[in-house]
């Protein structure tokens, strides 16, 4: 697997010109993170480190957040950078580039914002099928219209395991409060370890996105309502 071909390659170009090229390789089946061999895993990752009060995952001694340990490589790569330097961001995946210039916060939120769903972190893996359609640098209303599109497939998904189906949206809300915990907590985990701001600010930027979503969802029937307009075409 590792020989194959990445998912998709984020690749920044700073400012002086160097060029720091992460490849993300995901199973082609579940879009799981492939594991990468690395050097060490420092004590930020350990899973008890500043842990997400709404973690499932079983204790113990040596146990790491697989969410941290996705992005150490990440965290390492610009724990040096400072969060407003400019930088041009590609994201390159089967032959097409999506590209902005931008902040390195906004290009790093975008790149961990793909890889921890992807990690195995229980909580954010319900968001790992927008992977398969990864939209770089989404606007909030790009994000909220993917949010609802993926919680409603779920469901339908649900329905045909003999389930019962949340069509009314009711855990919606929980499921976008759960990432903002997530976001949160991780925030903390690096302001611990005083990283410089970049990380920092990523991971805020991606929270950021978290609340106003969470604000959207909120107010899911409204949305619905707005939505609903664009679909007149199937009305019977």
């Amino acid at each position: 697997m590792p020989d194959e071909a990445p998912f998709l390659v984020y690749r920044f170009t700073l400012q002086n010109g160097s060029v720091r090229e992460f490849p993300v390789r995901l199973d082609p089946q579940t879009l799981a993170l492939v594991p990468q061999p690395r050097r060490g895993r420092p004590e930020w990752t350990l899973l008890s480190f500043c842990r997400c009060p709404n973690c499932p995952l079983p204790e113990a001694p040596d146990a790491r957040c697989p969410a941290a340990v996705s992005v150490t490589d990440i965290v390492e790569s610009f724990k040096e950078s400072a969060s407003t330097e400019i930088a041009l961001v590609e994201v390159v995946r089967e032959g097409r580039t999506t590209s902005k210039r931008t902040t390195l916060a906004e290009g790093v939120s975008a790149l961990i914002g793909v890889i921890m769903p992807c990690s195995g972190c229980p909580v954010l893996a319900k968001l790992r099928p927008n992977v398969l359609t990864h939209l770089p640098f989404a606007s909030i209303q790009e994000t909220v219209y993917r949010t609802l599109a993926l919680y409603l497939f779920a469901q339908f998904f649900v329905q045909r395991r003999g389930g019962k189906p949340d069509w009314k949206l009711a855990g919606l809300a929980a499921l976008v409060e759960d990432v903002h915990t997530v976001n949160r907590c991780f925030s903390d985990r690096f302001f611990k370890i005083c990283l410089k701001d970049v990380n920092v600010n990523a991971v805020v930027h991606l929270d950021s996105f978290a609340e106003l979503t969470a604000m959207a969802t909120q107010r899911s029937e409204r949305r619905l309502e707005e939505l609903q307009k664009l679909f007149t075409a199937f009305e019977p």
